[in-house]
C-alpha cells in the first residue's frame, strides 16, 4: 500500500509547517533569556521551567489521550498557539522583557507541548500503512531538521539586525500555526482508542496498567532508562552550547546558528538514507549501539575543534542521530499496542523530563559557580551517557534485539 495517502500527507505537511514555528521558538527564547541576563543558571532555570510541567502533565496526559481523539487535540492546540504567538508578538513589540514572565511562558509551553507531542506520536502511527513504518519515521525525522536548517539562521539574523526582530518572528509563528491547524482539520483517520468503560478512579487503573506493561516488557523499560541518561547529557550540552558562542571573543550568534543548520542538514541526509534504504533487521541493534557511542564521543569533543570541524561534526552527529531516532521509533511504536501507546509515550516523556531537569540544573550550577570552561563541563556530562550505554543495552542485548531487530 502507498505510504503517501491523504491522511499521511496532511499529517506530514501540517507537522512540517508547525515545525517551522517550533524551530523559531526553540532558538529565540534561549537566546533572549541569556542575552538579557548573561547567567547560565537563569538559563538553566528557564529550561527547567519548560521541562518540569511536562513531568506533572505526563501523569495525566497518557490515559486522557488514549481515550480521546488525537486529531482534535492537536488541532485545538495549534489554534491556541496561533492566538498565543500573536499576543506575544504584540507584547514584545512594546520592548517588554521580564525573566519571571518568560519563565512562566516556558512552563506553559511545557504543558501544552506534552499534550501535543504525545497526541501527535499516537496519531502518526495510525496514518501509516502496513509495511511502511521505517519509511514513515524517516520522513518524520526529516521535518524538524529541515525546519531548523531554514529557521535557525533566519532567527539569528532577525535578532541581530532588527530592534523588534523577536516580535516579528512571533507574528510569523502565529501565521504558521493558523495554517497548520486549518490543514489538520482535513485528517480523516480511524483512531484506535481505549474503549474500556470508565469506572470509579479509572485514571489510576489506566496508569497502573501502563506500569504493569513496563514490568512485563523489560526491553521497553531499558530503552526508557537509557534515554533518561541521554536526556541528561543533551540538556547539559544544549544549555551551554549557545552561551559558549555568545560569550566568545571569536564566535558570534550567527556561528551558532550555522552549527544548528549543519546538524539539521545531517539529519535531513540521514532521513533520506532511511527513506531510500532499509537497514538489515538483524543488524539494527548493533547499528544503534554504535551510533549511540559515536554521537556521545563527538558531542563531548565538538567545541574543542576548529570551527570547520565543528560544522562537519555537527553534520555527522545529525546524520547519526536520525539513524538512532528511526530505529528506536519505528521499532518501539510498532511494538507497543495501539491502546497503550499514549500511556507508554507519556510515561517515557515523564522519565526523560527528569533526566533533562537534572542535567540542566547540575550543569547550570556548575557553570554559574565555577570557572570551569563550558566545553569541559559538557564533556564531563558525557560520562553519564557512555556509562549508560555500557551498562544497559550491552548488558541487555537480548531484550533490545527483540524490539530493534524486527523488519517494520
Amino acid at each position: 500500500m502507498s505510504l503517501w495517502n491523504r491522511n499521511f500527507s496532511i499529517v506530514t505537511i501540517g507537522s512540517f509547517i508547525s515545525a517551522l514555528g517550533g524551530s523559531i521558538t526553540g532558538v529565540v527564547f534561549g537566546i533572549l533569556i541569556y542575552q538579557e541576563t548573561q547567567s547560565p543558571l537563569i538559563l538553566a532555570l528557564f529550561f527547567v521551567a519548560n521541562i518540569l510541567p511536562r513531568v506533572i502533565t505526563s501523569f495525566l496526559v497518557g490515559p486522557y489521550i488514549d481515550r480521546h481523539s488525537r486529531k482534535k487535540i492537536i488541532v485545538t492546540i495549534d489554534y491556541f498557539y496561533t492566538s498565543l504567538f500573536l499576543i506575544m508578538g504584540i507584547v514584545l513589540h512594546t520592548g517588554f522583557f521580564s525573566v519571571v514572565v518568560f519563565t512562566a511562558m516556558g512552563a506553559l509551553f511545557g504543558v501544552i507541548d506534552t499534550f501535543y507531542q504525545t497526541a501527535f506520536m499516537s496519531l502518526f502511527q495510525e496514518v501509516i500503512t502496513p509495511g511502511n513504518h521505517s519509511r514513515a519515521y524517516s520522513i518524520s525525522s526529516l521535518l524538524w531538521p529541515i525546519a531548523a536548517a531554514i529557521m535557525a539562521p533566519v532567527a539569528a539574523y532577525m535578532i541581530d539586525n532588527f530592534e523588534f526582530g523577536v516580535s516579528y518572528l512571533m507574528y510569523f509563528n502565529a501565521a504558521l500555526f493558523l495554517v497548520t491547524a486549518t490543514i489538520e482539520l482535513f485528517i480523516n483517520a480511524k483512531e484506535t482508542l481505549n474503549q474500556k468503560q470508565v469506572v470509579g478512579r479509572q485514571f489510576v487503573a489506566d496508569f497502573k496498567e501502563a506500569i504493569l506493561y513496563y514490568k512485563k516488557e523489560r526491553g521497553i523499560l531499558a530503552i526508557t532508562i537509557l534515554f533518561v541518561a541521554f536526556q541528561y547529557v543533551y540538556a547539559a550540552q544544549d544549555l551551554l552550547r549557545m552561551p559558549f558562542f555568545v560569550s566568545s571573543a571569536t564566535y558570534t550568534l550567527q556561528h551558532y546558528s550555522f552549527l544548528i543548520t549543519a546538524s539539521a542538514i545531517g539529519r535531513v541526509v540521514g532521513g533520506l538514507i532511511h527513506y531510500t534504504f532499509k537497514y538489515p533487521a538483524k543488524k539494527k541493534f548493533l547499528i544503534a549501539v554504535s551510533v549511540y557511542l559515536a554521537v556521545e564521543f563527538l558531542g563531548a569533543t565538538q567545541l574543542y575543534m576548529p570551527y570547520f570541524l565543528m560544522v562537519a561534526t555537527g553534520f555527522i552527529v545529525g546524520l547519526l542521530s536520525v539513524t538512532s531516532f528511526n530505529i528506536r521509533m519505528s521499532a518501539t511504536q510498532t511494538y507497543i499496542p495501539g491502546e497503550m501507546r499514549g500511556r507508554i509515550n507519556s510515561t517515557q516523556n515523564l522519565l526523560w523530563s527528569f533526566g533533562g531537569i537534572i542535567g540542566a540544573l547540575v550543569t547550570g550550577l556548575i557553570a554559574e559557580y565555577t570557572t570551569l570552561d563550558y566545553r569541559l563541563i559538557m564533556a564531563g556530562a558525557a560520562v553519564v551517557s557512555v556509562s549508560a550505554i555500557l551498562l544497559i543495552p550491552l548488558k541487555m542485548s537480548g531484550e533490545f534485539k527483540k524490539i530493534y531487530n524486527v523488519d517494520v
